[in-house]
């Protein structure tokens, strides 16, 4: 028996003829030329059985892709996308084959969630952090605020805050609706929020700084103006309040120039935060400009009065801004690897 094994493994080995394995060779080189990547595993299998030394690390090499790529279609065909196109940017890494491009290219119609985690990703790099942190405006005065800066900033929020709005409908429109679209979509608006959170916040900061530097003033031409108008005529008491009121403007030209701009640059960037700030506007421009009518004025000051009274309540806003500023992007390595191979593969998508 022992005489017979010797026999048995030269007679297997003379099973495949020089010719032969030329053959299978060059059906190998013609299923790399075509990327074939079923074909390419075929012929190394054979080659490897047939000289181990020299095929084993290509036949594994190929055997890996396909494992890979088999793993992928099984998760896109059960709907598991970020599975797959992980998988399939994998095996093609290993084997650029045609059939891994054929699954990539059926995954391009995800590539909408890869639009919106890359906004959301961007939102996380230090220039984007730097384009929009108003952390510099909690440390010093309004009066020493650069209002170029500030349009700048509100400006960059709103414009981030709009794009990932349209990624976020876009999302939503599509047809394919797996659990990672609901994923990014909740993560998505979570990042929307901290956004619009930020800037309000900023906002009522502003708010309160001016209120507690200017209510005193205010009120102090207000009770004037009102205990005036019980003794005289509109007219003596627009004399006499004339050269304070001219100096309150003149003091405050800066502040009053900054409001203005921030209302005009929240309502040109659609800002919502627009409608909780212009109430607090108007009221400092109906205390601070020179009325026409100085009944009306006296009228509606109480109410701008009782605002600012309303804004300038103590409030820790820089401590809740740079807890709204550290909170982490909480998307998953897998859904980020997702993004990575999707645009790795996007020059296989033809409408992108």
């Amino acid at each position: 028996m022992k005489q017979l094994l010797p026999i048995i493994f030269l007679a297997a080995l003379a099973a495949c003829t020089p010719s032969e394995i030329t053959k299978i060779e060059q059906e190998l080189t013609l299923a790399q030329q075509q990327r074939n990547l079923d074909a390419q595993l075929n012929a190394l299998k054979s080659l490897n059985e047939y000289d181990n030394d020299r095929w084993q690390a290509l036949y594994l090499e190929t055997l890996n892709a396909s494992t890979l790529l088999s793993d992928a279609q099984r998760a896109y065909d059960n709907g598991n996308i970020v599975t797959a196109q992980i998988g399939a940017g994998q095996s093609k890494g290993i084997n650029n084959s045609l059939q891994a491009d054929t699954l990539l290219r059926a995954l391009s119609t995800d590539y909408p969630l890869t639009e919106l985690i890359d906004e959301l990703v961007q939102l996380q790099t230090t220039t984007s952090k730097n384009e929009m942190s108003l952390t510099p405006f909690f440390n010093q005065p309004p009066s020493k605020w650069n209002t170029i800066e500030i349009n700048q900033k509100l400006l960059a929020i709103n414009t981030k805050i709009k794009a990932i709005t349209a990624q976020i409908k876009k999302l939503q429109n599509t047809q394919r609706q797996p659990q990672s679209y609901q994923t990014v979509l909740v993560e998505a608006k979570r990042q929307r929020g901290l956004l619009a959170e930020q800037e309000a916040i900023f906002l009522r900061h502003l708010q309160q700084q001016l209120s507690v530097l200017h209510q005193a003033q205010f009120a102090k031409v207000y009770q004037t103006v009102v205990e005036q108008l019980n003794n005289f005529d509109e007219r003596v008491v627009a004399s006499m309040i004339r050269q304070d009121q001219n100096k309150l403007i003149e003091t405050m030209q800066h502040q009053s120039e900054l409001l203005y701009n921030i209302d005009l640059i929240l309502k040109q960037a659609g800002s919502a935060r627009h409608a909780e700030f212009e109430p607090f506007y108007l009221a400092y421009i109906q205390l601070l400009n020179k009325s026409k009518d100085y009944r009306e004025y006296a009228l509606q000051g109480k109410a701008a009065l009782a605002l600012f009274e309303r804004v300038g309540a103590p409030n820790n806003f820089y401590q809740q801004y740079q807890s709204l500023v550290s909170e982490p992007l909480t998307l998953s390595n897998d859904l980020l690897a997702f993004a990575r191979s999707q645009n790795e593969s996007k020059f296989l998508y033809k409408k992108y």
